[in-house]
């Protein structure tokens, strides 16, 4: 009886598993240098930069709000009148594929090339 009982168990435990479906918590992040690339087609190359001739990087921060649009937007220059030329371009542009979650911080190099 007891042998029985164990391998229904074991059947029952096995047809529930057969069933079963893991559940997805978060859904996979897409690769930062397509946010890069969608952020370059807002950008062109600095007035701040055009005296120099000079190529460089840019880091920015910013969220992403629930209508996919750029907020709170924050450059990492030492160039104050990039920062703001950039913060300009950028503010309220809109982005594919990261509205969901309104909180989550992005983090994204641009790199500038002289023409």
């Amino acid at each position: 009886m007891k042998k029985n009982f164990a391998l229904l168990m074991l059947v029952g435990f096995l047809a529930t598993q057969a069933y079963a479906a893991p559940i997805k918590t978060s859904k996979p992040k897409a690769a930062k240098a397509t946010l890069e690339n969608q952020l370059a087609k807002y950008v062109s190359y600095p007035d701040a930069l055009k005296p120099t001739q000079q190529a460089g990087v840019v880091v920015i921060q910013f969220k992403v709000n629930a209508a996919s649009e750029l907020c709170q937007l924050e450059v990492f220059s030492q160039n104050e009148q990039l920062n703001n030329t950039l913060i300009r371009q950028l503010t309220g542009k809109k982005i594919n594929g990261y509205g969901s979650d309104a909180g989550e911080l992005h983090t994204v190099r641009l790199r500038f090339q002289p023409d």
